[in-house]
């Protein structure tokens, strides 16, 4: 039997005998048991040391596993919370923005009926766009006043940007407004370049197309590409007020040429229009006139559509 084997089994006998022993060194020394306590704690420190680092280290541990575990929830709580408050603001920001944005679009309106005293502005909002393909109404635009709040056909509607159609239809609460792009508006239109040239602003037919038509220029006048198209006052709307601008050019045969505007006026991207009650005409236009008490131009009557013998028929 090996030495280890013997002192492993024989243990509690040798540890009792190096007890005895150091007693008795002590007493010897007469230290009385100092040397015996010595000894007891160095003995027990170093056999409890192993398990006090482990003890520590599972309780480093767990205090790390249970604050993270803490924070987590925490932070779960508090990212829930953030995302309830986040729903709650979107649709305010959203609010706010829309509130804005009208805001601007008002006060751009005020301004520009502040900026315009010669014309008689009426206000409406579009309610909607038309898709009435059979009554011929797709792409005319339905604006919230009627003939209680003084509408009448062939009004000129108009915005800051320019010009947006005409106002061929009255009911007591709604009106509809055919815009440039459609066959039922036809505008007398000039060159701002140079005002002797005359032309008539038409709809493609193409209601919702981005450009119309500046038909009848004669061939021999002189239109370039980016000319700035105006209104030519001779009609139902009033005179030099925007239309668009060229974007292209074509000859329509020996006599005429065509060309392609693009209206400043987006008429399918506005929320509110004016429409044109009375114009003061400019003081070009009162040239050779003699002039009335109140000077007024009234909205012109749509084309009178009689056959030639309904009209001159005694």
């Amino acid at each position: 039997m090996s030495l280890s084997r013997r002192i492993s089994e024989q243990r509690p006998t040798v540890i009792l005998a190096i007890l005895v022993l150091l007693s008795l060194m002590s007493l010897a020394s007469g230290q009385r048991g100092n040397l015996v306590t010595r000894g007891i704690k160095t003995t027990v420190s170093v056999v409890a040391y192993p398990f006090w680092q482990a003890m520590n280290h599972i309780e480093n541990s767990f205090s790390y596993v249970t604050g993270f575990v803490t924070a987590y929830s925490s932070a779960r709580s508090e990212a829930f919370h953030l995302r309830e408050e986040i729903g709650a603001l979107t649709p305010r920001i959203a609010d706010r923005d829309a509130l804005e944005a009208e805001n601007q679009r008002l006060r751009r309106m005020l301004e520009f009926e502040q900026s315009q005293p010669r014309l008689s502005l009426k206000p409406a909002e579009v309610v909607s766009v038309s898709a009435e393909i059979i009554s011929n109404r797709a792409g005319v635009l339905i604006i919230n006043r009627g003939s209680i709040h003084g509408v009448k056909e062939a009004m000129c509607a108009m915005t800051p940007d320019g010009v947006v159609g005409i106002v061929t239809e009255v009911e007591p609460a709604l009106s509809y407004v055919a815009t440039l792009h459609s066959d039922f508006c036809k505008i007398g239109a000039i060159i701002g370049r140079d005002r002797r040239v005359w032309a008539t602003v038409h709809g493609s037919g193409k209601d919702f197309g981005p450009l119309c038509k500046l038909e009848y220029i004669d061939a021999k006048d002189v239109v370039r590409i980016g000319d700035e198209v105006l209104t030519r006052g001779s009609g139902i709307f009033p005179s030099e007020y925007r239309i668009g601008k060229i974007v292209d050019l074509q000859k329509g045969g020996s006599l005429f040429q065509v060309a392609y505007v693009e209206p400043y006026a987006n008429p399918y991207a506005i929320d509110e229009l004016f429409l044109v009650a009375r114009a003061q005409p400019r003081l070009a236009e009162m040239v050779g006139q003699a002039p009335p008490d109140t000077i007024e131009h009234m909205a012109f009557a749509m084309p009178d559509e009689r056959s030639i013998q309904e009209r001159f028929a005694p």
